[in-house]
C-alpha cells in the first residue's frame, strides 16, 4: 500500500471512529446532565424565584394600603400594578405532580381574590383622597382672600395709629384688638376644617363656634371704624365670611370624614389576620422550593462527577490515537510537502537550476516530476517577462506625454474662466459708469448754474446795487440749485453702493444672508445700459422678501452671463423682444425662470450649451465658457439644478436651496 491516499484513508477512518466514540460518551454525559439540569432550571429554581418576589410584591402592597389611607392616592396605582406582578410570578410557578405545591396554589388563589376584594371594597371604595385634598383646596381659596382683606385692614389701622401716635386704650387699640381677634377667627377655622376632613368629629363644633365669635367682633368693629374706604372693605369681608361658612356647613354635611379611619382600620385588620396567613404559605411555598433547589443540586452534583470520570477516560484514548496519527501523517505527508515547498519558493525567488531529489512513486512524486516541468516553462517566462517590463517602459513614456497635454489644456481652461470672470467684471464697471454719468452730469450743470448765480449775486452786493427782490430771487435759486444737487448726489452715491455690494460680492466668494429680490436689482442696475438704448424689455415678477443664505457673487454672475448671452445671442442684429425674470419661494427652494424671446435654441445646442467651448459664435468673440461657468456655479457652488428649453425663445429654468449646505469649493469649474 504506497499509495499516499489509502494511507490517509485509514487514518481518517480510525480518527472517525474516535470521534463517533467521542460523540456517543458526550453525548450521554449530556443526557445525564440535562435530565437533572431541567429539574433544577424548569421547576427548582422558576419556583424559589418566584416565591421570593411573590413575598416582596405581597408586602409592597400592603404598604400601597397603607400609604393609600395616608392620603397619597397614586398609590392606587401602584397598588395594581404589584397586584399583577404578583399574578405573574404566581403563573410562573411549576407545580407538576408535587401536591404540595398544588395544595398551596389553591390557598394563595383564594387569599389573592380576598385580597382584592377586600382592598376595593374596604378601602378603595371607601376612602378617596383627592375628595379629601378638593374639598380642603376649595375652602383654602374661598378663606384666603377673606384673610388676606382682614390683614391689609389691620395693617392700614396699625399705620394709621402710628402716624396719629394714638395712646394705649385708645380707640385705634381697641380697633386693632378686634381686627387681630378676626384673623385669629379665620384662621382658626381654617385649621378647623383641616382638623375635620382628617376625621376630628370635635372640629365641626370649634369651627362653628369660632364662626359665631367672627361674627360677633365683626359686629363690635363696625361702630368704631371710622374710615369709609375700610368700612366698605369690612362689608366685603361679612360677605366672604358668609360665603365661607355656606361653602363649609355645605361640606360638613356631605363629607364623610370618617372614610380615613375605617380605611386605616380596614389596613390593620387585614394586616393582622389574612396577611400574615398568605405569608405564612408562601414561606412555606419558598421553603419547599429551596429543598427542592437542594435536592436537584446533589443530582447535578453526580453526574457531574460521572461524567469527569467518562470524558477523563475517553482523553486519554483520544489522546493515544491522536499521536499514533500525527507521528504516520509527519512521515507520509508532512516531511514530503517540506521539499515541495522549498523546491516552491526556490522557484519564486528565481532558481532556474534547481537538483530535485528522487522520492517514492506516489501523488508527491509525481508533483515533483511536475515543478521540474514548470522549471523549464519558467525559463521561458522569464525572457517574455524582459520584453514585457520593455514596452511597459515606452507606455509609461507616453502616458507622461499625455498627462502634460491634459495639464496644458487644464491651464488654458482656467485661463478662459478667468477671462469670462474680468469679462463680467468689466460689464459691471462700464454699466455703473454709464448708468452714473446721468446724475453726476446732472450734479456738474447745476454746481456751475449756482457758482455763476452766486458770482452775479455778490457783485451786486459788494456795488451796492442788492435789493430785496435779489435775495429772495438768489435764495430761491439757491434752494432749488440745493435740492437738484442732493437728489442727483444722492442717485449717484446709491449706483455707487449697489456697484461696491455687486462687485465685493463677485469678487469676494463669500458665503452671507441676502435678501434675494434685492440681490437682483442691484444686479440689474449694472446691466440696465445694455438694453437702455434698445427696443429689449425687462420685466421682473420676483416674490417679496427671501431671505437666503447662501453665495450672493455667484448668483449674481449667472444672471449676468444669462442677460449678456441673451443680448449676445438671443437679439443679435439688433433685435428687438422681452427679458423675463420669474422667481418663486418653493418651500426650502427658490425657483428662478429666465426667458428671452429671442432667436431661441435648436435641439443639438440645447443638448450641448453646458459643455465647455461650446459656442455658435466661433470666430466671433464667444470663448464658449459663459454657460459653462453659469452650470458649474449653480451645480456645484450653488448646489441647485438648471435645465434649459426652447419656447419661443430661450427659457432657463434654475432652483436653488434657500440655505446652502458647507460648500469647500467655490467657483470650480473643471
Amino acid at each position: 500500500m504506497n499509495s499516499i491516499a489509502q494511507k490517509m484513508n485509514v487514518a481518517l477512518i480510525s480518527l472517525t471512529v474516535l470521534l463517533f466514540t467521542i460523540s456517543s460518551v458526550t453525548i450521554w454525559v449530556a443526557v445525564q446532565t440535562r435530565t437533572s439540569t431541567d429539574d433544577l432550571l424548569n421547576k427548582a429554581l422558576p419556583n424559589a424565584i418566584s416565591t421570593i418576589h411573590m413575598v416582596d410584591e405581597l408586602g409592597e402592597m400592603m404598604i400601597n394600603l397603607v400609604e393609600y389611607a395616608n392620603g397619597e392616592v397614586e398609590e392606587r396605582t401602584a397598588f395594581k400594578q404589584n397586584y399583577q406582578a404578583f399574578s405573574e410570578y404566581k403563573s410562573q410557578l411549576v407545580a407538576a405532580n408535587d401536591a404540595a405545591i398544588i395544595e398551596d396554589l389553591a390557598k394563595v388563589e383564594v387569599l389573592q381574590q380576598n385580597l382584592i376584594i377586600f382592598a376595593n371594597s374596604r378601602i378603595f371604595d371607601t376612602f378617596d383622597p383627592l375628595a379629601e385634598r378638593q374639598a380642603n383646596i376649595h375652602i383654602q381659596s374661598i378663606s384666603k382672600p377673606l384673610e388676606e382683606l382682614l390683614v391689609t385692614l389691620l395693617e392700614a389701622v396699625l399705620k394709621e395709629a402710628k402716624a396719629h401716635d394714638a395712646p394705649r386704650g385708645d380707640t385705634y387699640h381697641v380697633t386693632i384688638e378686634y381686627y387681630m381677634e378676626l384673623v385669629d377667627e379665620v384662621t382658626d377655622m381654617q385649621s378647623d376644617f383641616t382638623r375635620f376632613l382628617s376625621g376630628d368629629a370635635s372640629a365641626k363644633k370649634h369651627f362653628l363656634t369660632d364662626a359665631n365669635e367672627f361674627d360677633i367682633y365683626i359686629k363690635k368693629l363696625i361702630p368704631l371704624e371710622k374710615s369709609a374706604v375700610r368700612l366698605t372693605q369690612l362689608d366685603s369681608a361679612k360677605r366672604q365670611f358668609d360665603h365661607f361658612f355656606s361653602a363649609a356647613t355645605e361640606l360638613f354635611q356631605t363629607f364623610d370624614s370618617d372614610a380615613q379611619p375605617r380605611a386605616f382600620k380596614a389596613v390593620d385588620y387585614y394586616s393582622h389576620s389574612e396577611y400574615p396567613r398568605m405569608k405564612a404559605i408562601l414561606n412555606k411555598m419558598a421553603d419547599h422550593s429551596d429543598n427542592l433547589l437542594l435536592k436537584e443540586s446533589e443530582h447535578l452534583n453526580h453526574a457531574a462527577k460521572i461524567a469527569v470520570y467518562v470524558l477523563s477516560i475517553v482523553v486519554l484514548i483520544s489522546a493515544a490515537v491522536l499521536t499514533t496519527v500525527i507521528v504516520l501523517f509527519r512521515r507520509l505527508l508532512f516531511t514530503p510537502l517540506r521539499k515541495v515547498d522549498k523546491a516552491i519558493n526556490s522557484l519564486r525567488m528565481g532558481q532556474r537550476n534547481i537538483q530535485f531529489d528522487d522520492i517514492e512513486d506516489n501523488e508527491l512524486g509525481r508533483i515533483m516530476k511536475s515543478l521540474k516541468t514548470f522549471q523549464h516553462e519558467l525559463s521561458e517566462l522569464d525572457i517574455l517577462r524582459k520584453e514585457n517590463a520593455r514596452q511597459k517602459d515606452v507606455l509609461k513614456q507616453d502616458k507622461v506625454d499625455l498627462t502634460n497635454a491634459l495639464e496644458n489644456l487644464k491651464s488654458a481652461q482656467s485661463k478662459l474662466i478667468e477671462t469670462e470672470k474680468m469679462s463680467s467684471l468689466g460689464s459691471l464697471v462700464a454699466g455703473v459708469s454709464h448708468e452714473i454719468n446721468t446724475p453726476l452730469g446732472i450734479s456738474v450743470t447745476m454746481a456751475s448754474s449756482l457758482e455763476d448765480e452766486h458770482r452775479k449775486f455778490m457783485l451786486k452786493l459788494h456795488t451796492g446795487e442788492i435789493e430785496r427782490k435779489h435775495l429772495d430771487d438768489f435764495g430761491d435759486v439757491s434752494n432749488e440749485s440745493f435740492h437738484i444737487l442732493n437728489r442727483s448726489l444722492r442717485q449717484a452715491s446709491d449706483l455707487i453702493t449697489s456697484f461696491k455690494q455687486v462687485a465685493n460680492d463677485q469678487t469676494s466668494e463669500q458665503l452671507r444672508d441676502f435678501e434675494l429680490g434685492a440681490l437682483m436689482r442691484e444686479v440689474y442696475s449694472t446691466l440696465h445700459h445694455l438694453i437702455k438704448s434698445r427696443p429689449i424689455t425687462y420685466i421682473a415678477d420676483i416674490d417679496e422678501n427671501i431671505p437666503m443664505l447662501s453665495y450672493p457673487g455667484p448668483i449674481g454672475q449667472v444672471f449676468t452671463n444669462l442677460f449678456n448671452n441673451s443680448i449676445i445671442h438671443g437679439f443679435e442684429d439688433g433685435g428687438s423682444g422681452e427679458i423675463t425674470l420669474t422667481v418663486r419661494r418653493e418651500n426650502d427652494h427658490v425657483s428662478i425662470v429666465y426667458h428671452d424671446t429671442g432667436k431661441g435654441l435648436d435641439e443639438n445646442a440645447q443638448k450641448r450649451i453646458f459643455e465647455p467651448f461650446y459656442t455658435t459664435r466661433l470666430g466671433k468673440g464667444g470663448s464658449g465658457m459663459g454657460m459653462h461657468i453659469v452650470y458649474n456655479l449653480i451645480v456645484n457652488t450653488l448646489q441647485g439644478e438648471i435645465s434649459v428649453r426652447s419656447d419661443n425663445g430661450a427659457v432657463f429654468e434654475i432652483k436653488l436651496p434657500i440655505v446652502i449646505k458647507q460648500n469647500e469649493v467655490m467657483y470650480e469649474c473643471i
